[in-house]
């Protein structure tokens, strides 16, 4: 399959619901942005960490080493992964800033895509997810989400996306969706 796939939209637009179907369809190999932020937040051991306080560690480490810090480790394992395997289809999740899109596009059959859903739907599901750490979702929480720094340089992202993928309908609508993305 030799493709990479990378996920960019706003929060609850289904990125970790798409490299979840990827992982269980195709055995997918699925790096996280979200997850090397909570790793180093456990690091610092800050238990349950706020999307903004995951933002903020993302901003420190990224004063220091670039925005694209996270892509440059995920690239690094992407060749590593692919000597081994270099069918099987990976797929990146929360790519959210140009620094991480130049990086990414280095990786042979990369495909940065949108996962888009509107704003009422989103915020729907950002509550029936909520996280302890987030207190009782409100609206305008939702808000301040989409306007943290880690969150600034999405919509310069989404203007170099490959493909979109609308994420409004049912689940099965959406994995439909989604198989377009491997079939052409």
């Amino acid at each position: 399959m030799s493709l990479v796939l990378g996920f960019v939209g706003w929060p609850c637009a289904g990125k970790d619901v798409a490299a979840e179907y990827f992982r269980r369809r195709y055995s997918a190999m699925w790096w996280g942005h979200s997850n090397f932020i909570r790793a180093r937040a456990a690091e610092m051991k800050i238990e349950s960490p706020t999307t903004d306080q995951l933002s903020a560690l993302f901003e420190a480490r990224a004063s220091h080493q670039g925005h694209g810090w996270i892509a440059r480790i995920v690239c690094d394992r992407v060749r590593k992964f692919r000597e081994a395997e270099p069918e099987t289809l990976v797929v990146i999740t929360g790519v959210r800033n140009l620094d991480e899109v130049a990086q990414y596009r280095t990786l042979s059959g990369f495909k940065l895509v949108e996962l888009r859903a509107d704003r009422e739907l989103r915020f729907q599901r950002w509550c029936e997810r909520a996280r302890p750490s987030d207190g009782q979702p409100t609206l305008s929480q939702f808000d301040a989400i989409e306007q943290l720094d880690g969150n600034r340089n999405v919509p310069d992202v989404l203007a170099l996306t490959d493909r979109v993928v609308e994420n409004n309908g049912s689940l099965d609508d959406f994995y439909r969706a989604l198989e377009t993305l491997v079939k052409t």
